[in-house]
């Protein structure tokens, strides 16, 4: 007697790949997709608004010196007549451009210098720490005078400035990162088959410090911004007609009794900063179950 069965399918438990299970519990954290909303709303109305409000950025209008926020003038208007609404969007617009270019450029060259220091090791790795060491002694804002005073002010040195100071922590918390994961078993596993280091550094090592990166590249964002702010309010950064929101909250902070000057560009600010912050929170979070 033959007894014929019945195929039965049993689907296996799909099994979610590190990255989909990271955005899965980052969906999860309201405050942090709701800060990361905000961020991408706040970047598109820094593009979009200065384009399609119909008003110039730098056109004064002397019979609308100082008024307050009106239906005409959402955010009131400064000492030459100009809209601060899109004063602030531009601001906001020139500000994230420093910001991002210059966190790129320090991410990158953290993490190859970071990942070569702590990969290679002994002699090399003495010297590029003293290095990194050495340029920790000078201070940022003696930094930026310095290249201003040789070169002149501008936005590009803004970006310069941040960058070649900002690289530096990027790099020891990578060093650290690669001085444990090059004992790894897969990694020891290349160097006996004979795979070059360059490789080895940029497709064992770098791959796995991206939980790392990411988070911090979340935190650096908010910190370029900082700084380019600072060195606006100061004078040191962007110049007149054009603004960022270091320069928009200088020029109202001299101007305490127009309160909606200081007000909007430092809203702005603040809540850009804050979402960053809860957004990298919600991503150490996704990155680390734990």
């Amino acid at each position: 007697m033959i007894f014929k069965t019945k195929n039965l399918d049993i689907d296996a438990p799909a099994t979610k790949g590190f990255w989909r299970s990271v955005f899965s519990r980052l969906s999860r954290n309201k405050l942090a997709m709701t800060s990361g909303l905000i961020i991408v709303t706040l970047t598109l109305m820094c593009i979009v608004v200065p384009i399609f409000s119909g008003v110039s950025y730098d056109k004064t209008n002397w019979g609308e010196i100082m008024q307050s926020p009106n239906m005409v003038h959402w955010f009131g208007t400064d000492s030459l007549g100009r809209d601060l609404f899109v004063r602030s969007f531009i601001g906001g617009r020139i500000t994230f451009e420093i910001a991002f270019a210059a966190a790129f450029v320090v991410l990158l060259v953290g993490i190859f210098y970071g990942a070569i220091a702590g990969y290679v090791g002994g002699k090399v790795d003495t010297v590029m720490m003293r290095i990194v060491d050495i340029l920790y002694g000078i201070p940022f804002l003696f930094f930026c005078i310095l290249l201003i005073t040789l070169f002149g002010n501008s936005m590009a040195l803004s970006f310069v400035a941040i960058a070649a100071i900002s690289w530096l922590d990027m790099s020891r918390i990578v060093r650290g990162q690669t001085l444990s994961i090059k004992h790894k078993e897969y990694v020891e596993a290349a160097m006996v088959s004979g795979v070059s280091n360059f490789k080895i550094i940029t497709r064992h090592v770098i791959p796995n410090l991206l939980g790392v990166v990411i988070v911090y590249a979340a935190l650096t964002v908010p910190n370029m911004i900082v700084l380019s702010a600072v060195l606006s309010f100061f004078g040191l950064g962007v110049t007149e007609p054009m603004t960022s929101w270091g320069l928009l909250i200088s020029d109202g902070a001299q101007n305490m009794q127009a309160w909606w000057l200081l007000l909007f560009p430092a809203g702005l600010m603040i809540i850009t900063l804050l979402s960053f912050a809860f957004f990298a929170n919600g991503l150490r979070d996704a990155l680390d179950p734990r």
